[in-house]
């Protein structure tokens, strides 16, 4: 009798985790699906708000061609060779950008969430040191000398989504002008997504731009884009940037569509 009574209690014990198991996955579930919603109507919501604001005094419109090269030198440093095209469609000014980097990594993530030829995004923190070479190929304009620091830290989100936070500094020497500095932010949210065995990576971004010759920020910058591989060590980026510039008088608003072209090595 005691053995019969003691199973039975068991089976009731085992019925009841059962059924609290069963709706902590429910509760589980449901939250992760009102986060989902949730942010897809955030991502909405800043689109149409950055995309929907006041024309400015001045508006222009670009195309930014760019031509990336990295090579591996172990695991945890590369060069970085960036050359790149700003065509002004208004005013049909060019000007160029070219210039040599060396990345460092520090310590891959247990988890690698995305699946991309650059491997700088399986890593916690990037360092960048590199200099650009800014000349006005059409058009007027001087040229710029550009030295380039970066710390980029990356954060996994729920989702399988990554956080990467750029952090850069440009220290500027303008033709005619005196040295100055620019500090730059940019949060970037990327996510893989699967097309039967196809992988493509969409991506947002928001940057602001603090100057140090107008102590102030000057402008902002919100991007929606993507990263296509041809390759296993070829990708092919597509992007569309809407900017606000309050440096000048009066202000103007950019809209620029972009075009990436990356080998990896």
């Amino acid at each position: 009798m005691e053995t019969a009574t003691t199973t039975a209690i068991q089976a009731d014990l085992k019925g009841l985790v059962g059924r609290r198991a069963n709706q902590n996955g429910r509760t589980a579930g449901s939250l992760l699906t009102a986060a989902m919603k949730l942010s897809y109507w955030a991502c909405f919501a800043l689109c149409a708000f950055l995309l929907c604001k006041p024309t400015y005094a001045q508006d222009r419109s670009e195309f930014w061609p760019e031509f990336d090269t990295y090579v591996n030198l172990s695991s945890r440093t590369r060069l970085f060779f960036l050359a790149a095209l700003s065509s002004d469609q208004d005013t049909k000014n060019v000007q160029g950008e070219f210039g040599p980097n060396i990345d460092f990594f520090v310590r891959p993530f247990a988890r690698v969430r995305l699946r991309d030829a650059d491997p700088s995004k399986s890593k916690l923190l990037t360092f960048r040191v590199g200099y650009r070479y800014l000349p006005t190929l059409r058009g007027t304009g001087g040229s710029e000398n550009r030295g380039v620091v970066e710390l980029t830290p990356r954060f996994n989100l729920p989702l399988n989504i990554l956080l990467s936070d750029r952090n850069r500094v440009d220290l500027r020497g303008i033709q005619g002008q005196d040295f100055s500095w620019r500090y730059r932010n940019r949060l970037t949210l990327e996510r893989n997504f699967v097309i039967k065995t196809y992988v493509f990576t969409p991506y947002l971004r928001g940057e602001f731009f603090y100057d140090s010759r107008y102590d102030k920020i000057t402008k902002n910058a919100f991007t929606v884009g993507s990263v296509f591989p041809l390759t296993k060590r070829t990708e092919f980026e597509v992007y569309y940037e809407d900017q606000r510039d309050s440096s000048t008088s009066p202000n103007f608003h950019l809209r620029g569509a972009g075009l990436v072209l990356s080998l990896y090595f």
